[in-house]
């Protein structure tokens, strides 16, 4: 290769490496600032006080952290709507708003994998495989929710909305897919998202393994919705749901777990 192409070459490499840089760190950051710059619409404040109950009970503190994290989660994040809805601006803001109030005290780096969230009007139905043996055959389950780990969520439309609304409410599916998001961050769906430390983990294996084992048990009422006894992704996702709707509750029956939730979402709604 001649002189003169050799350097060609060499610029036209720096110039790619200055253009990724330029793209993966400058922009995005300058971007960011840029959004939350931006007064919160008073519309959306609006329709999170009539229509979100866990937005009612957040201190003023987070109320603002949670508008900035839905900001940045509604401006990386396509919605499209399924079996003929159509997904308006208020739709997505509800929507966005739960997967913001989890990473109300956590970076919003934790939902770097999600790309789309699919809305339904109403629960949907998907075919399963089932392995019996060498007999494979197809069932049909009916689903208000999923979450994928190639960074994908659905969700039903008419559900969230209702448990969004309820000051009571024992559910919430919309706060327990964006928690399987969080699970998937590294990867896997395993019920144990990525902590700060070793030692952490160790303690919040030993904590949350103690407590599933309880739940599967069973033989006593429990705040804890018996869906989490089915797995350790799914035991995650549900105390994140009963974290933040009877956090009292919860840190009554299972203080550890409680404490364990509190650290991890650098939260603590019993004092809300």
């Amino acid at each position: 290769m001649s002189q003169p192409a050799m350097i060609f070459s060499a610029v036209v490499l720096l110039s790619i490496v200055i253009a990724a840089f330029y793209g993966l760190f400058i922009y995005p950051r300058q971007r960011r600032h840029h959004l939350l710059r931006q007064p919160f619409p008073a519309s959306w404040q609006a329709l999170l006080e009539e229509r979100m109950a866990l937005y009612r009970r957040l201190p003023q503190s987070r109320r603002t952290s949670l508008h900035n994290h839905l900001r940045l989660l509604l401006d990386r994040v396509e919605f499209y709507g399924c079996a003929g809805i159509t997904v308006d601006e208020s739709m997505k803001v509800l929507i966005a708003a739960h997967g913001a109030l989890l990473v109300n005290g956590l970076s919003p780096t934790y939902y770097r994998r999600l790309r789309s969230i699919l809305v339904y009007p109403g629960a949907y139905r998907v075919q399963e495989a089932v392995h019996d043996g060498e007999v494979l055959s197809h069932s049909a389950q009916e689903r208000l929710g999923e979450s994928w780990e190639q960074g994908r969520l659905v969700l039903a439309w008419d559900t969230l909305a209702r448990e969004a609304a309820d000051e009571h409410a024992d559910s919430n599916v919309a706060l327990h897919e964006f928690a399987h998001q969080l699970d998937q961050v590294d990867g896997q769906s395993d019920g144990a998202p990525p902590l700060a430390s070793a030692e952490l983990a160790e303690h919040w294996q030993t904590v949350f393994s103690d407590a599933w084992h309880r739940r599967q048990r069973g033989g006593h009422h429990s705040v804890i919705d018996e869906y989490g006894a089915t797995s350790p992704a799914e035991f995650f996702a549900v105390t994140s749901e009963t974290f933040f709707l009877h956090p009292r509750a919860l840190a009554h029956e299972e203080p550890e777990l409680y404490r364990c939730l509190s650290a991890f979402y650098h939260l603590d709604p019993a004092h809300w």
